[in-house]
């Protein structure tokens, strides 16, 4: 008769309660004598477990006990759950197959499928209201947004980066320049090409961007001695000529050729920041460097020679009479991204010096320009350049306009801005409306 309760493993391992698990080949439930010694009658386990019909007894090579009997209930049992088990997760999968294109649409409703690099996004959960103010359109809304100078500026390794700016203004809020927001880096130590970004927002809260690239090289040909910046004043339509026609005057299709001329043969235009590192000697700037300027902010100018600068890419000032009570609306009627807005002054374009030709900045004290000018900005955003009124200036006109803070300063002297020269004080190249193509490219060469 068997140890009661005392069955062990085959490799001496206790097996509890009479339950019997298996070494492999042998079973556990095999008896044994009480001095450890195997009966005649036990044998190795070879598969020959067999449950009876009724699943009450388990047979064990003719051994049969009830402990064994109640283990082969249990498991049978257990198989039968598992079996349940099993219908019941089929029945589910089919279940789902049924309704899942009623439910796919409320699930997907809202969703981005992919995301930027072709991965599926999880589904989102979607509200009828939100207690919140949703988050404005990344639109441009209307603004007008620009670069200073070149949108690619070319800088030489080693020197230091000048950062040249942007300018934006909107049909409703008007000009917004000073709330552009600038963001990048250059490492003016290593050559290669940095993005630089400029975004605003306007009162409804539409963005626009503009972006400059930055171009370090190991080394360029370089502007020498002195830069050109031309002075124009109106344009006209061929089909139009004004009636009090003069050299202020250049009709679309002479100014057209010329900016054809700077487009076709490269030509580079600094930003002010730019020209004024280059007066001081502090910065190279790209050989064929030129700025344009068109004083006054005339109509004319404005619809037809904006839209010339518009087509040929080319970066330009307008310099603003901003007590005109239309230049504000003109400067949003003719906004382009190549057209940026300085100063002219506020109400010093009228006579009543005695100096040069007669303004009244020469009658004024240096508080009272100073103060103009701070109007002036107000206008146009900016106070970067100054073209000063009839081209007249005095010792305290020259220091108002240094302490206002502006970067470069012109009369009308006919020539170049030359390094070394007083950045209050600079000279430009008059461009008159009978001069020719090839007068033209001699000035600027």
């Amino acid at each position: 008769m068997a140890a009661k309760g005392s069955h062990r493993a085959s490799n001496g391992r206790r097996a509890t309660g009479g339950d019997h698990t298996t070494d492999k080949n042998r079973t556990t439930g095999g008896n044994r004598t009480t001095d450890g010694r195997r009966r005649s009658g036990e044998h190795r386990y070879a598969g020959a477990h067999r449950h009876s019909s009724d699943s009450r007894a388990y047979s064990h090579g003719g051994h049969v006990s009830r402990r064994s009997a109640r283990a082969a209930v249990r498991q049978a049992r257990t198989q039968r759950l598992a079996a349940l088990a099993v219908v019941v997760a089929c029945a589910l999968a089919a279940l789902t197959l049924v309704i899942a294109p009623f439910a796919a649409p409320t699930l997907m409703r809202g969703r981005d499928t992919t995301t930027g690099t072709g991965s599926p996004n999880p589904p989102t959960v979607t509200h009828a209201t939100l207690e919140r103010t949703a988050a404005p359109e990344l639109s441009p809304g209307g603004i007008v947004i620009g670069v200073n100078g070149s949108p690619t500026t070319i800088m030489l390794k080693g020197e230091e980066y000048v950062e040249g700016g942007a300018h934006a203004i909107d049909p409703d809020d008007g000009v917004l320049t000073a709330a552009i927001q600038t963001s990048g880096t250059v490492d003016a130590d290593t050559a290669g090409d940095y993005t630089v970004t400029y975004s605003v927002r306007n009162s409804k809260g539409n963005l626009a961007t503009a972006t400059r690239t930055v171009r370090v090289v190991d080394s360029m040909e370089t502007q020498n001695g002195g830069i050109p910046v031309l002075m124009y004043h109106y344009v006209y339509d061929d089909a139009t000529p004004p009636a009090d026609l003069n050299n202020n005057y250049i009709a679309a299709s002479a100014l057209e050729q010329q900016l054809r001329y700077l487009t076709d043969n490269g030509f580079y235009y600094p930003s002010w920041h730019e020209v004024r590192a280059f007066i001081d000697g502090t910065h190279s700037l790209p050989k064929r460097s030129v700025v344009l300027t068109f004083d006054d902010g005339e109509p004319g100018f404005m619809s037809v020679g904006g839209a010339l600068l518009a087509r040929y890419q080319v970066p330009a000032t307008s310099f603003i009479i901003a007590n005109d009570g239309n230049a504000p609306q003109r400067m949003k009627d003719y906004a382009t991204p190549y057209l940026e807005y300085q100063s002219h002054s506020y109400a010093m374009h009228q006579a009543g010096g005695n100096v040069g030709h007669g303004g009244r900045i020469s009658a004024m004290t240096k508080q009272e320009i100073i103060d103009d000018l701070k109007q002036s900005a107000a206008v146009t955003g900016a106070l970067d350049a100054l073209a000063y009124p009839f081209g007249d200036t005095t010792p305290d006109a020259i220091e108002a306009v240094r302490e206002a803070g502006v970067l470069c300063a012109f009369t009308t002297q006919y020539g170049w801005a030359n390094i070394g020269d007083d950045p209050m004080v600079l000279d430009r190249v008059r461009i008159q409306g009978t001069g020719s193509l090839e007068t033209f490219i001699g000035a600027i060469q």
